[in-house]
């Protein structure tokens, strides 16, 4: 089986990483991909003062920064029987999640969501909603 772990570092992310790891619990020919993406334009609560946007997820500046988010989330992860593959995505987070589950033929997303206020989520979106409305395949929201 595969699945997609999308992360973005955040505490719900690792919320949804350690269920996943022990609610389906994925054996040794499963395949996990964690998968980090960068929206475009940077969100400056996010990334700073980043004045050139990164291009493609093979970017240095795109590596900089998932490097980070990746190793805590696969450090979380280190009980895991499963394969994990490293994905670093760049573009909408919810269309991106679901574009690349649907290639890689994942039967799983697992996302945590932050459980915003409704204004908040209005205005910010929600990228677990999102994904459950586009996925072609079963999600999991961890809260």
């Amino acid at each position: 089986m595969r699945y997609v772990l999308a992360t973005d570092g955040s505490e719900a992310s690792m919320k949804a990483a350690r269920f996943l790891l022990h609610n389906p619990c994925p054996g040794a020919e499963d395949e996990i991909f964690v998968v980090n993406v960068f929206p475009l334009p940077p969100d400056p609560e996010v990334y700073g003062d980043v004045l050139c946007l990164p291009t493609s997820p093979g970017d240095d500046r795109v590596t900089k920064m998932a490097k980070p988010i990746l190793e805590k989330t696969l450090g979380g992860m280190a009980e895991a029987k499963s394969k994990l593959h490293e994905v670093v995505l760049l573009g909408n987070p919810a269309e991106e999640i679901v574009q690349f589950a649907t290639t890689m033929g994942a039967e799983l997303i697992v996302v945590g969501t932050r459980g915003h206020s409704a204004a908040k989520e209005r205005y910010l979106g929600s990228v677990s909603s999102a994904v459950s409305h586009q996925a072609l395949c079963s999600v999991l929201i961890v809260r």
